[in-house]
């Protein structure tokens, strides 16, 4: 494949990934959990807002930079996703964590971002994720 079929394949996943999210919640919604579905949809965005604040928070500070490294927001705002799947252990969690290891390795080939980028961001961004949508901060 050329360069730039691999760039479309990596353009259009987290857009797929969250249409893939967003039917399931809305499936939800339609089998009579109105408030189930609703809560979810607040905290995938909860999840959304988390992402972009630490990139934010990155630019100011420059914390991955300050390792020869870069925080990868195409990583992050994709994990909300796949975070949601695990969290609600979806049918599709499997297919959609293998998807994930897959948009990886073209953001690797297609040299958007380093393996190192792609695991510091993981690492540090999948558990709060998790969190956040398995609603455990809330619980005190």
């Amino acid at each position: 494949m050329t360069y730039q079929q691999w760039a479309l394949i990596a353009d259009i996943y987290t857009p797929v990934i969250a249409l893939v999210c967003f039917i399931s919640i809305l499936r939800v919604m339609l089998k009579g959990s109105m408030q189930q579905g609703l809560m979810r949809l607040v905290l995938v965005i909860l999840s959304t807002i988390f992402i972009y604040t630490m990139m934010f928070i990155d630019n100011i500070l420059h914390i991955w930079p300050a390792f020869g490294l870069d925080y990868s927001t195409h990583t992050a705002i994709a994990l909300v996703f796949v975070a949601y799947f695990i969290v609600y252990k979806s049918r599709l969690m499997h297919l959609i964590v293998i998807s994930m290891f897959s948009y990886a390795l073209i953001m690797v080939h297609q040299h958007y971002h380093t393996v190192a980028d792609i695991l510091t961001t993981t690492v540090f961004i999948l558990p709060v994720l998790l969190l956040i949508q398995s609603r455990k901060f809330t619980k005190c």
